[in-house]
This record gives C-alpha cells, structure tokens and sequence, in this order.
C-alpha cells in the first residue's frame, strides 16, 4: 500500500523574481530503508493439511513422481512509500515553483517458516527443513537489499530527468502540478516494485531445485513417509 504526504499550498514561501527562480531548490531527499523481521517458526500443521496449502513454488520434479511439502516459507513483502513537495511564490507574480522535497520508502519481510508437525519431532528432517527454508528467508533479504539499492538510483536518476522542480507555474495550477509529481513518484515505485516480484520469483526458483530436494532427502535416510501421515 501507497501512502502520500499532501502538499500544503497554503504556505508557500515566497521567491524573489528574476532570473530562473525555480533553480534555488533545495537536493531532494531520497531514503529506502529495508527491515526484515525475526524469522517466525510454525509447527502446528500436519502433514496432511500442510499440501492442501496453495504453493506458489513451481514443482521442479517430473509429472510422474508425487511430491510430498514437508515445509514451506512464506514472507510477505510489504512496502510503503511517500512523496513531501515544497513550494515557493514568486515574489510579486501570480507564479509558483515546486519542488521535491523527501521521498521515502520503506519495505519490510516477516518471515515464516512452515515445519510439518511430523517433520518437526525428527530432529534430523527438523534440521534439515529448516537449513533448506532459512536459504528461502536469506534469499528475500537479498532481493530487498539489492531492491533499496536500486529504487534509490532509479528514482534519483529518473527524476533528475524530468528536473526535481516545476515552475515557475500559475498559482492556480499548483494543485494540479503536485499532485502529477506525486503520482509520478509512486508510478515509479510501483513499477519497480513489480520488477521486484519477478525478481524474487526467479531467485527463489534456484533454491527449489531438484538438486536440492535430493540433498534434503538424503541428509535423513531413517525418515521415512508413510501413507496414513498424508490422510
């Protein structure tokens, strides 16, 4: 969800006129902060409920064998941005200027981790679950800390672009005029951001290998799923 720091365009300050006034803006302040939160563990789910759960994983294995979830991973993404303007009126004329004043953005993922309760009472599968799942949560801290990275460049750079500043525009228009610079901030934000869910999806897919699969299996050979776990 998006949220927006309105412009108060009753407190313009006031520039002197001459010259491109619009010029003495101040930097624009750009902040991404990411926060991942304390890994949740969740034990609670049978085997059998736990493949009635919706993955959003794409199966690696062949469409003859029967994949059994034994855990899963799941952290939301959730990201909230603000755009502050800042104004001045040209001292004596009927014209403003707008500017950039801070832009921040802020995402954070809170993790948590799904450990079938069977799974779980074997202190081998549990360890052996949870190594596999934690790669899951460690992959979402890369994807967010190479995200802020990005989103910080692409929103400097791109409005850099059009100027950081409008102006000198009729008082009128002010209204107008912020509330586009605005919206064109958050646009920006929000195509990146579906750039991010791509991402994501394909660093994910290289964990779910499997390769990988295999490997978890074979750490405990003693484990061993039988057909009344999945009833």
């Amino acid at each position: 969800m998006f949220g927006i720091d309105p412009l108060t365009t009753g407190a313009l300050m006031v520039l002197a006129a001459g010259g491109n006034v619009c010029d003495m803006a101040k930097a624009t302040e750009i902040k991404v902060v990411p926060v991942t939160q304390d890994v949740n563990f969740v034990t609670d789910m049978t085997l059998a409920e736990m493949q009635k759960q919706d993955m959003d994983t794409i199966n690696p294995h062949s469409f003859n064998g029967v994949s059994v979830t034994q855990g899963f991973s799941m952290g939301e993404i959730r990201i909230k941005a603000s755009v502050s303007l800042d104004g001045a009126q040209v001292r004596g004329k009927p014209y403003a200027c707008l500017w950039y004043k801070e832009i921040n953005v802020g995402f954070e993922i809170n993790p948590n981790i799904y450990i079938a309760k069977e799974v779980y009472r074997d202190l081998c599968m549990r360890r052996a679950v949870s190594e596999h799942e934690m790669k899951h949560v460690n992959t979402d801290r890369r994807v967010i800390n190479k995200f802020a990275q990005h989103i910080g460049r692409t929103l400097y750079s791109e409005l850099k672009a059009r100027g950081f500043v409008a102006g000198p525009i009729p008082i009128e228009d002010v209204e107008n005029v912020s509330d586009r610079m605005k919206k064109t901030a958050l646009q920006l934000i929000e195509r990146e951001q579906k750039r991010l869910e791509i991402d994501r999806m394909d660093m994910q897919a290289l964990v779910d290998t499997k390769e990988e699969y295999e490997r978890v299996a074979a750490e405990c050979p003693r484990f061993k799923i039988t057909p009344d776990m999945l009833e």
